[in-house]
């Protein structure tokens, strides 16, 4: 039986392959390993670099015995910080050259997909903001001609938001079931408008999304941050949770096949 962590961080400082053992002793076999901002970057080749930790650290976890599927791109903030040093315009090149890098790695088998592409999750200006939805829309359309996964960090879902996130897929002629929404929690479920949702594994997470008729899988979001150990969630919550789940009757073994088997195939289509 495939358990997957679908939003798994690894961190040169952090635990690294010590992480993905505790993970894989809780019972736990596949990992949707996703670059993060390691430092603040303003060039493509310091960009370039990040992503090349990332898949250092994809092979330490391989090695540890995990499969791994690798998703990775300039993260939302990325953009922020871009605008801090250099006008709108400026920023939006750049940041859309770190994605047409990435869509390079997919279009040679080296990742399976983008994240974390997305927005702000906290309040900007509005002009931030609607760059920030038009760089959105431009990564996912050069994300389509690749045919790659994404992974999306927003602010937190609602049924308005999931609608407009769809809305902006729909622009870009992206599919939703291809299309994660990381982070995920009730509000994301209640109308998820097509968008795969990725729900943060506590329990009173899981029982409402076992009660609804959508697709979802589960992550931790762990950070691998030594600062902040076990942020957000421990390496060994999916396992667990699961486990603890199927033993009180609140997953089925069909709904725990789907959740770790069935629909990450579909989006990512490949674990090695």
């Amino acid at each position: 039986m495939e358990i997957t962590d679908n939003h798994f961080h690894l961190d040169p400082k952090g635990q690294q392959e010590l992480a993905v053992k505790d993970f894989l002793k809780a019972g736990g076999t596949r990992l949707v390993l996703v670059n993060k901002p390691y430092s603040s970057w303003k060039r493509l080749d310091e960009f370039k670099k990040q992503v090349s930790i990332t898949m250092k650290l994809a092979k330490k976890a391989r090695e540890a015995g995990a499969k791994v599927a690798v998703v990775a791109s300039p993260h939302p903030i990325d953009l922020i910080k871009l605008i801090e040093h250099m006008n709108e315009e400026e920023a939006s090149e750049i940041y859309i050259e770190a994605v047409d890098f990435c869509t390079g790695l997919v279009n040679e088998n080296e990742i399976v997909g983008l994240g974390e592409l997305g927005r702000p999750h906290f309040d900007v200006e509005d002009r931030v903001w609607d760059l920030s939805n038009r760089v959105l829309c431009e990564s996912l359309m050069r994300a389509r001609e690749v045919d790659a996964a994404v992974v999306l960090h927003t602010e937190s879902g609602t049924p308005k938001v999931m609608s407009e996130l769809s809305d902006i897929a729909s622009k870009a002629n992206f599919p939703t079931n291809r299309l994660v929404k990381h982070y995920g929690g009730p509000g994301s479920i209640e109308n998820p408008n097509g968008i795969v949702v990725s729900m943060i594994s506590s329990s009173t997470n899981i029982e409402f999304a076992s009660k609804t008729e959508f697709n979802f899988m589960l992550e931790t979001d762990y950070l691998d941050d030594p600062k902040r150990p076990g942020a957000v969630m421990g390496p060994k919550t999916v396992p667990r949770k699961t486990l603890k789940a199927m033993k009180n009757n609140i997953l089925s073994e069909e709904q725990v096949y789907n959740i770790h088997t069935r629909i990450p195939n579909s989006v990512y289509r490949d674990f090695d």
